[in-house]
């Protein structure tokens, strides 16, 4: 049986993003003053108040973040879409190489060292309702990502684990068998 799902995160506004905005809106503002007050530059104006404009806009629509998650027959993808206009893969692993998942905790993971550390979620601290997925991946070393799953992304996820590491994440869970 194939199994594909996708889901769509879309990255909460935090107080870094607020921050970029105000910088780049000061910024815009003094460009644009200066232009005024240099007499040489003051015949430029209406091509330097579209290229501030321009940029303006194109720093704030950068700080629009959504993550996509796919899971098609055991390999979990992630990719980062910016304010959709351009798509960037964040990583494309196989689960059946996954050595452990289940709910984040930071202070428990902060005894580990990865290699690569993903946090695909909604938040980029790795607060709420966070899941992690760890593991040795050819292509990353060992690998941690944090990502932010519903139930159904994670009921994709389960049967291409391992029947051990699929116990341990989901032991409250009923485990479904195999009808093969």
């Amino acid at each position: 049986m194939d199994i594909f799902h996708e889901q769509i995160i879309k990255r909460k506004f935090c107080v870094k993003d607020g921050l970029i905005m105000a910088a780049s809106m000061v910024g815009a503002v003094i460009i644009l003053l200066l232009t005024m007050m240099i007499p040489q530059l003051f015949m430029f104006g209406i091509f330097i108040l579209a290229g501030v404009c321009a940029a303006f806009y194109y720093i704030t629509t950068s700080i629009d973040w959504e993550f996509e998650y796919s899971i098609t027959n055991g390999d979990f993808t992630c990719d980062r879409i910016i304010h959709r206009r351009k798509r960037k893969r964040q990583f494309s692993v196989d689960l059946h190489d996954t050595e452990e998942i289940g709910k984040y905790d930071a202070e428990k993971m902060a005894g580990k060292s990865y290699t690569t550390v993903y946090q695909v979620g909604e938040t980029a601290k790795g607060v709420g309702g966070e899941w992690y997925l760890s593991g040795h991946f050819e292509k990353y070393g060992n690998l941690l990502i944090v990502f932010s799953p519903d139930e159904k992304t994670l009921e994709a996820i389960k049967p291409s684990l391992k029947r051990t590491v699929s116990r341990a994440a989901f032991a409250n869970l009923p485990q479904t068998e195999s009808k093969c």
